[in-house]
This record gives C-alpha cells, sequence and structure tokens, in this order.
C-alpha cells in the first residue's frame, strides 16, 4: 500500500485511505454536540429562549433563533461534508463568544469554580478540532469543500471588502 494523496493504492484498486474515515468520525463527533443542542433548543424553544433573556442579551428571540440556526446549519454541515470549512468557521465564531460568555470560571469559587473551567475548557478543546477543520478541511469524504483561500474570498466578496 501507498498513499497517493488523500487516496491510497490497494490491490490496483482506489480506496479511501485510513485518514479519511478518521477525518469523517472527527466530523460526526464535533457536530453532535452541536446538532444535539439545536434540535434540543427547538424541542424546548420557550425554555431555550427564557434562557437567553436571563443571560440579560438583548433580542433574545433573534439570538435564540440564530443560535439555533447557526447550530443545525454549522452542524448538518460538518456531518455531511457539505462545504464543512464553512460550517466549522461559523460554530468557530459562535462558540468563542458563547464560552466567554456562559462559562465565566474566573468569577466563580468551589464546586461552580470547577464545573464551569470543565465547561470551559471542554469547550476550547471544540474549538481547537473545528479549527483543525477550517484549516484542512473536511478530508476526502466530503461532497464540497472550498479551499480555505477560496472560502476566505468568498466571505470577503459577500461582506463587501473584496479587493
Amino acid at each position: 500500500m501507498f498513499l497517493l494523496g488523500d487516496i491510497s493504492v490497494r490491490s490496483n484498486s482506489l480506496v479511501p485511505s485510513d485518514a479519511s474515515y478518521w477525518i469523517l468520525l472527527a466530523r460526526v463527533l464535533l457536530c453532535s454536540p452541536f446538532l444535539y443542542s439545536g434540535v434540543d433548543k427547538c424541542w424546548h424553544w420557550s425554555a431555550a429562549q427564557r434562557e437567553v433573556a436571563a443571560s440579560g442579551l438583548p433580542w433574545p428571540t433573534l439570538l435564540h433563533l440564530v443560535t439555533v440556526v447557526v447550530q443545525l446549519g454549522g452542524g448538518f454541515s460538518l456531518l455531511l461534508g457539505i462545504e464543512p470549512r464553512l460550517g466549522a468557521l461559523l460554530l468557530l465564531l459562535f462558540l468563542i463568544p458563547v464560552t466567554v460568555m456562559y462559562h465565566p470560571f474566573w468569577k466563580r469559587s468551589g464546586a461552580d469554580l470547577v464545573t464551569e473551567a470543565d465547561h470551559f475548557l471542554s469547550n476550547l478543546a471544540i474549538i481547537g478540532g473545528l479549527l483543525v477543520i477550517v484549516a484542512l478541511g473536511g478530508g476526502p469524504i466530503s461532497w464540497v469543500d472550498q479551499s480555505l483561500a477560496q472560502l476566505l474570498r468568498c466571505l470577503a466578496a459577500a461582506l463587501g471588502v473584496a479587493r
């Protein structure tokens, strides 16, 4: 067996390399908390909306809707391999402020400090996994996966900051 890009050649047939399956598994694992949370927020819409309102953020209905769209959209993007870099980037940009706002372990003490620090560090690990997908892509078992440069050009054009 030898590797040819992302494809390994075995017995004169082209098959995805073992790494392709590991990347797919990583995507499935990375998307699972977002898909679960997005579905849960849909099933318990009022309670989730009250949670956003209790955080003191403005426009709780809008922010709750955006949260569900980002979690489900980014989660399915990772799961299905449809623009997984974009899905990972959206989830990453969502998770950073959420982690800082909802898990401020530095303001806690005792058992609360430990719990919040655990959630904070778990989110940092998820952020690390999302960064890998943004940088390297979703692997060969993806439907559409533009390069990071192409993705950034598209985003810049959409935001009107393209040269």
